[in-house]
């Protein structure tokens, strides 16, 4: 049983894995720039690891607190995260058009984590109402709604649709139906639809991608609005099978701030596709290491909580590696651990200390099983014991 309380020490080392690859991936894609803009090689890469090593710090405090006691303050956490973005659009710093930094963080990245445990503590506690969408459901996805609409102000539309993907996610791992998520879906699509012909840079997106998403780039304006996903593909083109080497990157020095949206086209150039490739099964590994700790926890908050972080965490990672390969729109996200930025890097690495801090809670020995399909809400009941034989 003691082994049993130890912490999942593979997650721990994937994620350490992720982090040095992330390291890597941002030395090498902004040498270039730090060289010409800032005099100096290392810039980028020395504010990257003292945010990583605020992210070690973040993780070990959240591994050390009982996941249980974020629920406590949910609703609390949920309102502050408001305010916070209320104050982003008042007096934040607009960055490229978006007004999406207070100070020195994005309160839009606190916001996912945070709606994470808000979700995971209503479904955990209202399941039995769930099967009414006016009186049970709807009522529950009005902060949602608030935090969504604060982010689309910014406005930070790639966000925003991450975090409504993440939330039907979540309604879908806590038992919702899939009727009542698939209404709270189709709602989302006319303003999706007026997005894209109404918003300027949206619409500008949008198009790019209609000519790109078969890979032809017929009709795309390479030396205009698809620059930067041109230029992506091309790295990604470039790096064939073994790609060209650790710092042998040449559309580095193309595309617009490589080390952020689109470090994993320079990942890609540099390590080939058997890097990507390796990249994305080591993302793959995290998703099993989540969902393995989801299954083990002692209750329904922990194994809603630990499936949402999971999902928090590769949703974002397939949402970036899709807009790398031309498969979606451009969005603006960055990829889990591996692009810079510091306010994605220590919320990924919060998260990852709350399943650590849930990976030492295994459920009793007598406890109910958690099947795979369970953790899309479909909670079966245990088949009753055989009785001892006389």
């Amino acid at each position: 049983m003691r082994g049993n309380l130890r912490c999942d020490w593979a997650l721990v080392w994937t994620t350490l894995l992720l982090i040095l690859v992330g390291m890597l991936t941002v030395y090498t894609a902004s040498v270039h720039v730090a060289e010409h803009s800032f005099g100096g090689s290392y810039v980028f890469l020395k504010k990257n690891a003292v945010r990583a090593l605020f992210g070690l710090a973040a993780m070990a405090f959240a591994y050390a607190f009982d996941y249980r006691s974020y629920r406590k303050h949910a609703k609390k956490a949920i309102l502050l995260v408001i305010v916070l973005l209320v104050a982003t659009l008042l007096f934040g710093r607009t960055v490229r058009g978006m007004r999406g930094f207070l100070l020195m963080f994005q309160p839009s990245e606190v916001a996912k984590l945070v709606l994470v445990i808000y979700l995971a503590d209503v479904l955990a506690r209202r399941k039995d109402e769930l099967g009414s969408f006016v009186h049970g459901l709807l009522p529950r996805l009005g902060l949602v709604g608030g935090v969504v609409g604060l982010i689309l102000l910014q406005p930070d539309f790639g966000s925003a649709i991450a975090v409504v993907i993440l939330s039907l996610v979540l309604l879908f791992l806590g038992g919702a139906k899939l009727s009542h998520i698939g209404a709270l879906g189709a709602a989302a699509v006319p303003g999706v639809v007026l997005a894209v012909k109404y918003v300027p840079h949206i619409a500008k997106r949008w198009s790019v991608w209609c000519s790109t998403y078969d890979l032809s780039l017929t009709g795309v304006d390479t030396q205009g609005a698809g620059y930067q996903i041109f230029q992506s593909l091309v790295a990604l083109g470039s790096g064939g099978l073994w790609g060209r080497g650790i710092g042998g990157s040449y559309q580095r020095a193309f595309i617009p701030d490589p080390y952020t949206d689109f470090a994993f086209s320079i990942w890609g150039e540099e390590v080939g596709f058997l890097g990507t490739f390796g990249l994305v099964c080591v993302l793959a590994f995290f998703l099993l290491r989540g969902l393995r700790i989801a299954k083990r926890a002692p209750d329904r908050y922990g194994q809603i909580l630990a499936a949402g972080l999971t999902a928090m965490v590769t949703v974002y990672a397939a949402i970036n590696i899709g807009v790398a390969t031309a498969l979606i729109p451009t969005t603006g996200l960055p990829l889990p651990f591996i692009s810079y930025g510091g306010s994605s890097l220590i919320i990924n690495m919060v998260a990852v200390g709350i399943l650590l801090n849930l990976s030492r809670r295994p459920a009793p020995m007598r406890a109910t099983r958690v099947m795979p399909s369970e953790l899309a809400g479909r909670w079966e009941t245990v088949k009753a014991c055989k009785g001892k034989r006389s």
